[in-house]
Protein backbone atom coordinates (compact mmCIF):
# COMPACT_ATOMS: atom_id res chain seq x y z
CA UNK A 1 0.00 0.00 0.00
CA UNK A 2 2.85 2.21 0.74
CA UNK A 3 4.61 1.76 -2.06
CA UNK A 4 1.39 2.83 -4.46
CA UNK A 5 0.90 5.47 -2.43
CA UNK A 6 4.33 6.92 -2.65
CA UNK A 7 4.81 6.22 -6.32
CA UNK A 8 1.26 8.43 -7.13
CA UNK A 9 2.94 11.04 -4.21
CA UNK A 10 6.51 11.50 -6.24
CA UNK A 11 4.90 11.84 -9.72
CA UNK A 12 3.11 14.55 -8.90
CA UNK A 13 5.93 16.11 -7.32
CA UNK A 14 8.37 15.52 -10.21
CA UNK A 15 6.11 17.91 -12.31
CA UNK A 16 6.91 20.87 -10.19
CA UNK A 17 10.51 20.46 -10.96
CA UNK A 18 10.62 22.86 -13.95
CA UNK A 19 8.18 24.37 -16.53
CA UNK A 20 10.78 22.91 -19.07
CA UNK A 21 9.85 19.04 -17.59
CA UNK A 22 6.20 17.31 -19.11
CA UNK A 23 5.35 15.79 -16.03
CA UNK A 24 3.14 13.37 -18.01
CA UNK A 25 6.20 11.24 -18.50
CA UNK A 26 6.46 10.04 -15.05
CA UNK A 27 2.76 9.47 -13.86
CA UNK A 28 2.50 5.75 -16.01
CA UNK A 29 5.67 4.67 -15.12
CA UNK A 30 4.94 2.63 -12.06
CA UNK A 31 7.77 -0.35 -11.68
CA UNK A 32 10.18 2.78 -10.79
CA UNK A 33 11.08 2.64 -7.68
CA UNK A 34 10.51 5.33 -5.00
CA UNK A 35 12.76 5.24 -2.02
CA UNK A 36 11.90 8.08 1.20
CA UNK A 37 13.69 8.43 4.47
CA UNK A 38 12.88 10.59 7.43
CA UNK A 39 13.77 11.15 10.97
CA UNK A 40 10.22 9.75 11.85
CA UNK A 41 6.87 8.24 10.02
CA UNK A 42 3.75 8.29 12.14
CA UNK A 43 0.72 6.50 9.99
CA UNK A 44 -3.12 7.60 11.17
CA UNK A 45 -4.41 4.29 8.43
CA UNK A 46 -7.85 4.68 9.80
CA UNK A 47 -7.80 8.52 8.82
CA UNK A 48 -5.74 8.37 5.56
CA UNK A 49 -2.92 10.82 6.86
CA UNK A 50 0.84 10.11 6.79
CA UNK A 51 3.58 11.94 8.10
CA UNK A 52 6.98 12.08 7.35
CA UNK A 53 9.15 14.39 9.89
CA UNK A 54 12.64 15.67 9.85
CA UNK A 55 14.92 15.29 6.92
CA UNK A 56 12.32 14.11 4.55
CA UNK A 57 13.87 12.84 1.54
CA UNK A 58 11.99 11.04 -1.23
CA UNK A 59 13.72 9.91 -4.68
CA UNK A 60 12.91 8.52 -7.69
CA UNK A 61 14.96 7.64 -10.80
CA UNK A 62 17.32 11.05 -11.03
CA UNK A 63 14.61 13.00 -9.33
CA UNK A 64 14.99 14.35 -5.92
CA UNK A 65 12.43 15.55 -3.19
CA UNK A 66 13.54 17.25 -0.15
CA UNK A 67 11.96 18.78 2.84
CA UNK A 68 11.41 19.08 6.88
CA UNK A 69 8.06 17.83 6.88
CA UNK A 70 5.92 15.68 4.35
CA UNK A 71 1.94 15.11 5.46
CA UNK A 72 -0.13 12.59 2.94
CA UNK A 73 -3.90 12.79 3.32
CA UNK A 74 -5.46 9.53 1.40
CA UNK A 75 -9.43 9.94 0.67
CA UNK A 76 -10.94 6.72 2.41
CA UNK A 77 -13.40 6.20 0.38
CA UNK A 78 -11.68 5.93 -2.82
CA UNK A 79 -8.27 5.10 -1.51
CA UNK A 80 -6.54 8.24 -3.74
CA UNK A 81 -4.49 10.84 -2.98
CA UNK A 82 -6.30 13.79 -2.08
CA UNK A 83 -3.38 16.12 -0.86
CA UNK A 84 0.41 16.29 -0.35
CA UNK A 85 1.68 18.56 1.67
CA UNK A 86 5.48 19.53 2.21
CA UNK A 87 6.75 22.22 4.26
CA UNK A 88 10.04 23.74 5.21
CA UNK A 89 13.07 24.00 2.66
CA UNK A 90 11.01 22.20 -0.24
CA UNK A 91 13.50 21.71 -2.92
CA UNK A 92 13.28 19.49 -5.72
CA UNK A 93 15.94 18.48 -7.94
CA UNK A 94 16.25 16.96 -11.56
CA UNK A 95 19.47 17.39 -13.63
CA UNK A 96 19.79 21.22 -14.25
CA UNK A 97 16.64 21.76 -13.13
CA UNK A 98 15.68 22.99 -9.30
CA UNK A 99 12.52 23.95 -7.70
CA UNK A 100 12.55 24.93 -3.94
CA UNK A 101 9.87 26.92 -1.57
CA UNK A 102 9.10 27.21 2.12
CA UNK A 103 6.17 25.09 1.52
CA UNK A 104 4.42 22.79 -1.73
CA UNK A 105 1.24 21.40 -1.89
CA UNK A 106 -0.49 19.19 -3.97
CA UNK A 107 -4.18 18.88 -5.02
CA UNK A 108 -5.14 15.79 -6.27
CA UNK A 109 -8.81 16.90 -7.35
CA UNK A 110 -7.80 19.96 -9.20
CA UNK A 111 -4.54 18.41 -10.48
CA UNK A 112 -2.23 21.70 -8.90
CA UNK A 113 0.81 22.04 -7.45
CA UNK A 114 1.47 25.33 -5.55
CA UNK A 115 4.82 26.51 -4.25
CA UNK A 116 4.43 28.77 -1.60
CA UNK A 117 6.86 31.04 -0.15
CA UNK A 118 9.97 32.09 -1.74
CA UNK A 119 9.13 29.82 -4.63
CA UNK A 120 11.39 30.08 -7.02
CA UNK A 121 11.93 27.36 -10.26
CA UNK A 122 15.45 27.24 -12.44
CA UNK A 123 16.13 25.70 -15.39
CA UNK A 124 19.56 25.54 -16.80
CA UNK A 125 20.07 29.82 -16.36
CA UNK A 126 16.14 30.52 -16.98
CA UNK A 127 14.42 31.34 -13.74
CA UNK A 128 11.27 32.38 -12.16
CA UNK A 129 10.74 33.84 -8.44
CA UNK A 130 7.56 34.56 -6.87
CA UNK A 131 5.77 34.68 -3.84
CA UNK A 132 3.17 31.63 -5.05
CA UNK A 133 4.56 29.48 -8.42
CA UNK A 134 1.15 27.49 -9.27
CA UNK A 135 1.70 24.53 -12.01
CA UNK A 136 -1.70 23.21 -13.18
CA UNK A 137 -0.58 19.61 -14.51
CA UNK A 138 -3.22 18.85 -16.61
CA UNK A 139 -2.77 21.60 -18.80
CA UNK A 140 0.38 22.26 -18.57
CA UNK A 141 0.86 25.81 -17.40
CA UNK A 142 1.99 27.87 -14.90
CA UNK A 143 0.75 30.83 -13.09
CA UNK A 144 2.99 33.59 -10.86
CA UNK A 145 2.02 35.76 -8.52
CA UNK A 146 3.34 38.48 -5.95
CA UNK A 147 1.53 38.17 -2.40
CA UNK A 148 1.12 41.99 -2.25
CA UNK A 149 1.46 44.96 -4.29
CA UNK A 150 5.23 46.18 -3.27
CA UNK A 151 6.59 42.53 -4.35
CA UNK A 152 6.49 41.55 -8.37
CA UNK A 153 7.10 38.26 -9.75
CA UNK A 154 10.70 37.84 -11.74
CA UNK A 155 11.57 35.67 -14.87
CA UNK A 156 14.86 35.67 -16.62
CA UNK A 157 14.90 33.90 -19.80
CA UNK A 158 18.25 33.67 -22.05
CA UNK A 159 17.93 33.00 -25.71
CA UNK A 160 19.04 29.22 -26.79
CA UNK A 161 22.07 29.22 -28.75
CA UNK A 162 21.19 28.26 -32.06
CA UNK A 163 24.01 25.78 -33.57
CA UNK A 164 25.03 26.88 -37.26
CA UNK A 165 24.74 24.15 -39.95
CA UNK A 166 27.33 23.56 -42.29
CA UNK A 167 26.80 25.31 -45.72
CA UNK A 168 26.21 23.02 -48.09
CA UNK A 169 26.46 22.92 -51.52
CA UNK A 170 23.43 21.02 -53.39
CA UNK A 171 24.62 21.47 -56.46
CA UNK A 172 27.60 19.43 -57.40
CA UNK A 173 29.95 20.06 -60.02
CA UNK A 174 31.45 17.13 -62.49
Amino acid sequence: MFRTLFVIIFAIFLSINSYAVNPKQYVGKKKIPVHITANKLTAFDKKGIYLFEGNVVAKRGDVTLKSDKMRVIKNLKTGQIDKVICTGHVIITKEDKRATGDKAIYGANKSIVTLIGNAKVVSGKNNIKADRIVYYLDKDYVVSQADNSTKRVEVTIYPNKKEKKPHTNKKEKK
